[in-house]
């Protein structure tokens, strides 16, 4: 089977029986020598049990630098089974730069694109939309040609992949243009304003679907509902003011024929039951510095296939290659059973990781898929 079979089957939950580990140790952090790169003496172990690992620029250069490659072969040494992919503005449209790595969007949204996207920090510096009052600001609508010619390439380079579309998710598009604050607030105080800026949000995402093309296996969804303790709005209000257009957006996924993953960080235990009705197939990143595994494991793992779970506020950037490797066995062991387990960190690998830490991950993803 391919990687992109071997995930269809994960989402359709076909496969139960997920290979155990191999038996590797903890590495060293010394690198291979010139010439000589370990994950092709890994290469030989046979198993069922995908995985996908995420990286920050800075964490591919490390990598790289690791196995003495080109920064453009880390996806291919990682041998990840999702091929992350992106869609860009329309061709027609130029950013406007306002300064040094400063850039506005098809939005509005004014961008420092400096220093902080090497370790996967975008900083948003202004947005169009102040004190919940949109005047005569219209969202863009999605249109336009282009849009996908990059993301044909990287999948054209990569055919064995499960090719996963990324998408900012409606809450953060709105929140984008108006600040997270002021959505925030009009979550609670303006219900009219609230539903405008989430159905415009909408609007743009569902004209994106339509357009998405047919090599796209799958559309991740990307917002952030909660933080370390529970949700940022609260159920009530994500319910009320969220879930009709999330349902919308993923039905119309679904009809074209994509699968739903949907990323959001934070404890979102309490949305399970809600997610797995509106049809959501897959979710990251489980983290279990907030979460409880074994507690969603074991009432939702059958309906639902989970994504992640090494912890990248922990043990990743903060432990030991042994403890790495015990943390990966372990939430393999749980996680896998039954199946529907897509196996990886809890969102990217912090930069300040140490490489040790990051080569030990690599090899046990290597002995297991």
């Amino acid at each position: 089977m391919t990687k992109r079979e071997i995930i269809k089957s994960v989402i359709k939950g076909s496969i139960s029986d997920m290979a155990p580990h191999s038996d590797i140790a903890p590495h060293s952090g010394t690198a291979p020598h010139s010439g000589t790169t370990r994950h092709s003496d890994l290469a030989s172990h046979s198993g069922t049990a995908p995985y996908f690992i995420d990286l920050t620029m800075a964490g591919k250069r490390d990598v790289a630098a690791y196995y003495d490659i080109d920064i453009s072969a880390v996806n291919r040494t990682l041998g990840n089974y999702l091929l992350f992919l992106k869609f860009t503005e329309p061709e027609d449209f130029v950013p406007e730069k306002l300064g040094k790595d400063i850039f506005k969007d098809e939005f509005g949204v004014v961008w420092d694109f400096g220093k902080g996207i090497e370790i996967g920090d975008w900083s948003l510096v202004d947005h169009p939309i102040k004190n919940l009052e949109p005047g005569d600001y219209v969202f863009p609508d999605g249109k336009g040609k282009g849009r996908f010619t990059d993301a044909e390439q990287t999948a054209n380079e990569n055919p064995d992949c499960f090719n996963l579309l990324q998408m900012v998710g409606i809450f953060d598009t709105a929140w984008h243009t108006t600040g997270m604050e002021d959505m925030l607030m009009g979550m609670a105080l303006d219900a009219k304003f609230t539903e405008k800026m989430f159905d415009q949000a909408l609007e743009y995402n569902h004209n994106i679907i339509e357009q998405t093309p047919d090599f796209i296996d799958g559309i991740r969804f990307i917002e952030d509902w909660g933080d370390q303790k529970g949700l940022i709005m609260g159920a009530d209000y994500w319910r009320r003011f969220l879930k009709p257009c999330l349902k919308t957006m993923y039905d119309a996924c679904r009809k074209k024929g994509f699968s739903v993953f949907i990323h959001s960080c934070g404890n979102i235990t309490e949305l399970f039951p809600d997610i797995i009705d509106m049809g959501v197939e897959v979710v990251d990143p489980i983290q279990p510095e907030v979460m409880d595994l074994e507690f969603i494991k074991r009432e939702y793992g059958k309906h639902i296939v989970l994504f992640g779970g090494i912890g990248s506020q922990s043990t990743l950037p903060l432990g030991t290659p042994r403890t790495v490797l015990d943390e990966a066995r372990q939430r393999l062991d749980l996680l896998s059973s039954g199946g529907k387990y897509i196996f990886g960190p809890s969102g990217a690998i912090p930069t300040d990781t140490p490489i040790e830490n990051i080569v030990t991950l690599i090899d046990f993803c290597k002995s297991i898929g």
